[in-house]
């Protein structure tokens, strides 16, 4: 069985722009090593055999000489895995986290539940609503603040 040339190039070509996607793709789930300096915790939500999600308000500095950008950022992870380290969460000069880019869980800050200061245990708890974390500038209630996932 022979194919025509022209037939042939376009194979060619559709798995090179095949490869190149999906190399795409791979580079953007790795994430993009960044700064953390957690702010407050917002929401802790555990499930039994699930997938539990901890959610917080943090600062990201993607390299050192930029200004940080207050994120929503929400951590995923498995049942039978850890949630991030205390020491991690309470760190005054940040960790380094792989975390990228999800523009469907965008909120208004306003809009944002803050529950506790990050690390504290108090925050599974039932605990008032309204925590204020300590920030030079805190974004107005309309502000959209930007979400990005932990990648594990």
């Amino acid at each position: 069985m022979t194919f025509h040339p022209l037939t042939r190039r376009v194979s060619i070509l559709a798995v090179i722009a095949i490869s190149i996607t999906t190399g795409e793709g791979w580079a953007h789930k790795k994430g993009q090593k960044v700064r953390v300096r957690f702010l407050a915790t917002s929401t802790l939500i555990r499930t039994w055999g699930g997938t539990n999600e901890d959610t917080y308000l943090a600062e990201l500095t993607f390299a050192p000489n930029h200004e940080p950008l207050v994120v929503r950022l929400i951590d995923s992870y498995p049942n039978v895995a850890s949630p991030l380290s205390k020491g991690t969460l309470t760190a005054t000069e940040g960790s380094i986290l792989n975390v990228r880019r999800d523009t469907d869980c965008d909120r208004r800050y306003g809009k944002i539940v803050l529950r506790t200061a990050p690390g504290d245990e108090m925050a599974i708890l039932r605990e008032p609503l309204g925590y204020r974390p300590p920030m030079d500038r805190m974004p107005a209630s309309e502000t959209i603040v930007p979400c990005y996932r932990v990648v594990r």
